[in-house]
This record gives structure tokens, sequence and C-alpha cells, in this order.
């Protein structure tokens, strides 16, 4: 009879191996959703296989099932698949339940209409930034961000409030080194960007020039919740070259509203 230790080892290493082979499989699903999200638009299924990196067969059985869900949906002769219906039909219902969401889509629309500026409302997915709300402004030169791209944190405004509630080495842990690298290969200086989130935090709102290109002032003010930290932002994507004046103007419709999204603290 082998000992009591041994026996333990073996039954649980039997016991975990269908767990384990089940989480795998969740896993897989989950890449290649965010596949096919990151490529905005169809793949046939090789690609998304090859993308994730899993077996085709693998990623044969994972569309057909959603595609039986209506989660995806064949969108041509190639064999190309992406999202379907159902996948509009739950995001109805987080906009429909989601307080926060669903107010902050009605600021984004008032805002757009009251500056006649691009309005976003922002957060981060994992260490990216990305845009949730979005509408663009009625002026002629208008500036406007796709919903749901992920973008590095340090190239926008957004991203030095979002950061403020990290020290300076859990900041260092969180953002990819290559993040700090603008679109024209300008490199950002780790500590000067570490205390423009400080400035962004204390001063209550952040504004950018030249980040992205010449032409664009970004804009933002913190939506916090009820510890005071800072889960989103309300923001303008503005030109540059603005007054003072207008500035001002800009920033104190943004930090209202801000205020106005934000969770009341708790004591």
């Amino acid at each position: 009879m082998a000992p009591d230790g041994q026996t333990t080892e073996i039954d649980a290493g039997k016991a975990d191996a269908p767990a384990s082979t089940r989480a795998r499989g969740i896993d897989r699903a989950i890449d290649l959703l965010e596949c096919l999200h990151a490529a905005r638009g169809p793949l046939k299924i090789g690609e998304l296989a090859r993308r994730i990196n899993a077996p085709r067969s693998t990623a044969y059985e994972l569309v057909n099932r959603f595609i039986e869900a209506g989660i995806l949906e064949s969108y041509d002769e190639e064999g190309r698949v992406f999202f379907g219906r159902t996948v509009h039909f739950w995001a109805t219902d987080y906009l429909t339940v989601n307080d926060l969401t669903k107010r902050a889509w009605e600021e984004v629309q008032r805002l757009a209409e009251l500056s006649g500026e691009t309005t976003q409302f922002c957060t981060l997915q994992g260490n990216k930034y990305t845009v949730i709300h979005m509408r663009s402004g009625a002026k002629m030169f208008r500036i406007s961000s796709d919903i749901g791209i992920e973008v590095p944190i340090p190239w926008t405004a957004s991203g030095r409030l979002l950061l403020g509630h990290l020290g300076k080495e859990a900041l260092r842990r969180f953002l990819p080194p290559e993040d700090l690298t603008l679109p024209d290969g300008r490199r950002l200086d780790f500590d000067a960007f570490h205390r423009e989130i400080e400035q962004a935090s204390a001063g209550g709102f952040c504004v950018t020039t030249g980040l992205v290109d010449g032409f664009t002032q970004c804009m933002a003010a913190p939506v916090k919740d009820g510890n005071g930290q800072t889960i989103a932002t309300i923001c303008f994507v503005a030109t540059a070259g603005k007054t003072e004046e207008e500035r001002r103007r800009l920033l104190d419709l943004l930090v209202a509203s801000g205020h106005s999204l934000s969770a009341p603290q708790r004591r």
C-alpha cells in the first residue's frame, strides 16, 4: 500500500485535471473573443487559431458553439466570423443596468452639444486606456477616437488621472515600458511622467497638448468612486491653440461633470 501522502497527491492530481482543462478552455474562449475585438472586423477561423496560438480544431469547436449561441456570426463565403447579435443584447443590458455608464452616456451627449467639442467618457482596460462613450463635436474641424480601442496610457490626459492611485514603484510594474514611446517616436521620461500624474491628481484635472499629434489638445477631469479613487474620466479632445478663456470654460464644464458622475465619498 502506498503512503498516504503519495495516494493523496495522485488523487488530487486526477481531481484537478478536469478543472484545469476547463480553465484552459475558458481562457481560449476569452482569447478568441478578445482577438476579434482587437481585429475590429471579421477573421477566418484559421487566422483566429494562429493569432491565439490554438489548434485549429479547438478554434473550430469554439466558433461553432459561439455561432449556435448567437455570440458570433458568419459574415461571408470565405468563412470569416465576427460578433453576433447576442453580444449586442448583452451590451444593451449592461448599458441599461450600469448606472454610471448610463449617466456618463447622457453627460457625453450634453457636453458635446454644449461645447461643440468631441467628448469622451474613458477608463482603463487592463493596463491600457480605452473610450467607453464618444460623441464628435459639431465644429468644422473634428477629432474622434474609436470606442473600445486600447491605447497606451501615457498618450492621454485621462491616463494621468487614472493612475493617480499608484505609487512610483507600483506604476513602474504596471506600465509596459514600451508605452512611454509616443506615436512620433519621442520617449517620455518615466520620472517626469510620474510627476505629471501627481500634478494631475493634486489639481483635479489634466491638460495635454501634442502627445499624439501637434494639432490636438486633450482635457480631462476625474470620475471617482466612493473611496475617492479615479475610476473613469470625462474629457474633451479639441484642437490646440485655445485661448485661456476658452480653456478655462471647457475645464470648468469637465470638472463639474466629473463631480456629478462621481460617487459620494464614504466616511
